[in-house]
């Protein structure tokens, strides 16, 4: 239960948990009573129905429900009961693809579980053209010697791509003072560093089986590595966001990071981050991951987590935006 050791967030920005063994006194009530009025939202974790909880339902705008603890008759009787009251229904310890679409089906708006941290992996799976093409630009876009056009020329490769492309240039982002009309155009006027960036971008976004949780979680953790990175000695902050992006592939691709890295010509400060989590990278991808799984008491350095504190809320309203932006399903 909140202890007063808040982060430096607005309170819209964070969600306070109720655990499941707190009892609901009236003390319980006065403190989320205050906490609500100061615009903290509240979220009852691991809930299975009791009357006692009746007080805290009034106040909650999220209840948490663990799918593993109840049968399929229990669950579906609280999701009946919940959707009477005035909140969110988050399903818990989702594990794989089948779960996910039926917690949906429920009425479930809101999702957790290794399904959407890991790969799901199948047995003899095969990487698509798309898994491909997204593997060929990580690599080339990384190459010290690409050019402009040996990009283009896998850029060309995926039609969708292109158009998605050539809509960012041309927003109101980048301010342009002309019209980008083909991909060279579009390749000198962002240059390799922000190309680099919106390639993952729309890799990412345009993958049909990854879901929009899993999407979003990367996303957050790539900016929030790249806002972060100027904290951390001689990180440079494309090369945070590709961390970022390169952590959660295993789970976009359903494939083992390891097998994704040896097709990846990345530097092996890169690869050593990654599946090592080893350097200065290492240190950032591992704080900004505990900054987000709620892990604060890891994180030891004040500045640190204040600065990951500002870069969260920044990356979560910069992620609602370029979804947006990049006309995301």
């Amino acid at each position: 239960m909140y202890n007063g050791n808040l982060p430096a967030l607005r309170p819209e920005a964070l969600v306070l948990e109720v655990l499941e063994d707190v009892a609901i006194t009236d003390e319980i009530i006065h403190r989320l009573h205050t906490l609500s009025d100061n615009g903290y939202r509240i979220a009852l974790d691991d809930f299975i129905y009791d009357e006692s909880w009746e007080p805290a339902l009034k106040l909650a705008k999220i209840v948490k429900i663990d799918i593993q603890l109840l049968s399929p008759t229990q669950l579906i009787q609280h999701v009946t009961a919940l959707k009477k009251k005035k909140v969110t229904l988050l399903a818990e310890k989702v594990e794989t693809y089948e779960e996910f679409q039926y917690c949906k089906e429920l009425g479930f708006k809101l999702f957790q579980g290794y399904f959407f941290c890991r790969p799901q992996l199948i047995e003899g799976r095969k990487l698509s053209c798309d898994d491909l093409i997204t593997l060929q630009l990580i690599a080339e876009l990384e190459n010290a010697k690409a050019t402009p056009k040996s990009i283009e020329a896998i850029i060309c490769k995926d039609p969708e791509f292109v158009l998605k492309l050539l809509k960012i240039v041309n927003s109101a982002r980048f301010s342009l003072s002309r019209k980008i009309n083909n991909i060279s155009e579009a390749i000198i006027a962002l240059g390799i560093d922000e190309l680099k960036k919106w390639a993952l971008l729309i890799n990412t976004t345009q993958h049909p089986h990854v879901s929009n949780a899993l999407t979003q979680e990367i996303l957050t953790r790539a900016r929030m590595c790249e806002l972060a990175a100027a904290n951390y000695d001689a990180v440079n902050s494309s090369t945070a966001f590709l961390i970022g992006m390169l952590s959660g592939m295993d789970a976009m691709l359903n494939l083992e990071l390891n097998d994704i890295m040896e097709q990846l010509p990345v530097s092996k400060e890169v690869s050593n981050a990654l599946l090592k989590g080893s350097g200065t990278l290492g240190q950032l991808l591992s704080d900004v991951k505990n900054y987000m799984a709620g892990e604060w008491a890891v994180l030891n350095d004040s500045h640190i987590t204040d600065s990951l504190g500002h870069a969260q809320e920044e990356s979560l309203r910069w992620v609602q935006d370029t979804l947006q932006e990049i006309n995301y399903r």
